[in-house]
């Protein structure tokens, strides 16, 4: 059963609402995307007004990938049986209370509480988004619907830096956070008031696909054994690694040590990370729509990036504007991470489209726990045990980059081509 009409006989009005609903839902992804990267600037404050170490603080933050982690696919599960406007208020409750808590914290085994529980919520985010996406939008139309929603997520991630960094120095942290939950509640109420499961002409009933018939190990059976899941969820989850590792934790002292940019100067150019996703996911996403091929732009950017990277860690410093730029670019391009998720819509049955990207982003939210460990680790191991590190120790440690962009190009040759069409749609070629 089709869960919408053809996209080019709707109405200019229903295209719209369409349009708004799903932007309306990804603002979850915004106010999550603030919530996992905002350590970033709240760590030193973290650091004095608990008495906490620099590693302390990191396995701190790291309880959020713990969580999310571990709720993905159980979250897709559930999305595949209920309704996916649900979860995002759900999630958006969740959200907005694990940042009031923080902000009432008054040791830090609360703080580990509030991080667990905001990634506990990180687990509804994406998933909710590209599923009520499917309801409102044909197969064809995914990869730039998904590359919108990113783009929204990824200026979220660009708020938690500079803008927030500021809105601390000038009202406390304590009250910064309070205002990010004040946000947050005007999102939800938004969320409550408008977002919809389909389009009206359509219940939510009649769009349950027949997954809830599935149990819980056939289900991961089905989609474990579906090797093209695998190989795109480590392609998404390698080519998201700069936003994990340096825009997200390495990449201001990386630049402040190495190279000698101030502060300020370092984290400015982290963040042109986030911008350089923002365009490129939409520009990526409509670039593969409009080809009507996923595998081509995922190869040529995956290349493109390890080139990129290779050139940045192993390269001669560079002047500050040179410095943006290319990490401007390393964000465009690695913004091709977005493609890989309608593969996977595309490339499973749509009753268990919900299923596979939560199983797909178990292994992307669960790699960055594996990873920033190790990179820290071989950067102490490089250093002697120092806490200032040269840029030798950063080039040992941010080398997992590297490694990381070779797996997402081998990964991306064993994916089928779904030419922009569902798994029941494709026809042999």
């Amino acid at each position: 059963m089709e869960t919408f009409k053809d996209w080019a006989s709707l109405r200019f009005g229903q295209k719209v609402r369409a349009w708004f609903v799903v932007l309306l839902a990804s603002c979850f992804f915004f106010y999550e995307f603030i919530q996992m990267n905002m350590f970033n600037s709240l760590s030193q404050n973290f650091e004095q007004t608990f008495s906490l170490t620099a590693l302390q603080v990191g396995l701190i933050s790291a309880f959020y990938f713990l969580s999310d982690s571990i709720l993905l696919y159980p979250i897709g599960i559930i999305l595949d049986r209920y309704s996916a406007r649900k979860m995002i208020i759900l999630g958006m409750i969740l959200c907005i209370l694990g940042t009031i808590m923080i902000s009432l914290a008054s040791n830090s085994w609360f703080l580990v509480l509030a991080r667990f529980l905001a990634g506990s919520a990180a687990a509804f985010c994406l998933l909710s988004i590209l599923r009520l996406a499917t309801l409102w939008f044909p197969a064809e139309k995914m990869g730039q619907v998904s590359g919108i929603a990113i783009t929204i997520g990824m200026l979220g991630g660009a708020v938690s830096q500079a803008p927030l960094t500021w809105l601390i120095g000038l009202v406390g942290w304590r009250e910064a956070l309070r205002d990010v939950a004040g946000l947050g509640i005007a999102l939800l109420v938004l969320m409550i008031l408008f977002v919809k499961d389909a389009p009206p002409t359509q219940s939510f009933s009649a769009l349950a696909l027949g997954g809830n018939k599935i149990s819980l190990w056939q289900n991961f059976k089905i989609l474990s054994r579906n090797a093209s899941n695998w190989h795109a969820g480590f392609y998404i989850a390698t080519m998201n690694l700069p936003i994990m590792l340096l825009a997200g934790l390495f990449g201001t002292q990386f630049l402040s040590q190495s190279y000698g940019f101030t502060y300020l100067q370092a984290s400015t150019i982290s963040m042109m990370i986030f911008i350089g996703t923002i365009v490129g996911s939409t520009a990526t996403g409509i670039l593969s729509d409009t080809l009507k091929r996923r595998r081509l732009p995922m190869l040529v950017f995956a290349i493109l990036s390890l080139i990129l990277f290779a050139f940045i860690l192993f390269g001669p410093a560079q002047s500050y504007l040179v410095e943006l730029i290319l990490f401007f670019i390393l964000g465009f391009l690695t913004a091709a991470q977005i493609i890989g998720y309608p593969v996977i819509q595309e490339l499973n049955p749509r009753s268990l489209s919900g299923s596979a990207l939560g199983l797909i982003s178990v292994i992307i939210m669960g790699l960055p726990v594996i990873l920033q460990p190790m990179t820290g680790y071989l950067m102490d191991w490089h250093s002697g045990g120092q806490t200032v590190y040269h840029l030798s120790d950063y080039r040992c440690g941010l080398s997992i980059l590297i490694i990381g962009f070779i797996v997402s190009l081998i990964n991306v040759f064993f994916l089928p081509e779904s030419y922009g069409a569902k798994v029941d749609e494709i026809r042999p070629r």
